[in-house]
């Protein structure tokens, strides 16, 4: 799926399927990135013509064996790989430096879950440039001691889990907040479920918010 994902094999559901996992499960997204680095090192290796002679048939590699080919071609592409890896994370870093002033700060509070079907709490449009998403959800003047918070994005057949943390801080007056990199939420509807931890008899199970964020 990941081979398929990066040759743009995909089609639009199994593609948003993938993206939505790269979002929200850090282990996965280091195997595509890895993956990526991998497909980007051998193009390299074939670009500098380092390929071709390990696959010549000379005498010597016939008294190799194939998997110790295999895992020199591997060995060395990985080599590159991790260089060329860490080349794109420098210049990453490099821009992110040279222009702080792109950040935007956004703030979305969210008030008590209204009743019917009246919309999403908040709605927020992307801006052009990174975004961080400072959450704040108005709980009450009774919060817990501490919060879980589930965000899933709803889709026309089920909602699809898109992150997992814990309220980064909660006011006395009973304000939960949580910062999100916009880049980690696509435009689309989503529901934003805190759950009081510990769970209490006076806490509720959970307290539901609704985002939307348009192009």
């Amino acid at each position: 799926m990941i081979d398929r994902y990066l040759a743009n094999h995909l089609n639009d559901t199994e593609r948003e399927l993938v993206e939505t996992r790269i979002v929200g499960d850090p282990g996965f997204r280091h195997e595509v990135e890895l993956t990526e680095a991998l497909r980007d090192g051998l193009r390299e290796l074939q670009r500098q013509g380092k390929v071709a002679p390990l696959l010549k048939t000379r005498t010597w590699m016939w008294r190799r064996s194939p998997y110790a080919i295999a895992a020199s071609i591997v060995a060395l592409a990985l080599g590159v790989a991790t260089l060329l890896h860490y080349q794109r994370l420098e210049r990453a870093q490099d821009n992110l430096v040279a222009s702080p002033n792109e950040l935007v700060v956004a703030t979305l509070r969210f008030e008590q879950t209204r009743g019917g079907d009246d919309g999403p709490d908040v709605t927020w449009q992307r801006t052009s440039v990174p975004a961080l998403l400072d959450m704040q959800f108005d709980i009450g003047l009774e919060p817990a001691s501490g919060y879980g918070i589930l965000i899933d994005r709803i889709g026309a057949e089920a909602a699809v889990p898109v992150l997992q943390a814990n309220a980064a801080s909660i006011s006395a007056d009973g304000l939960v907040s949580l910062s999100v990199n916009s880049a980690s939420l696509t435009p689309g509807d989503y529901r934003i479920r805190l759950e009081p931890q510990p769970l209490t008899p006076m806490q509720p199970d959970s307290t539901v918010y609704t985002l939307r964020i348009t192009d």
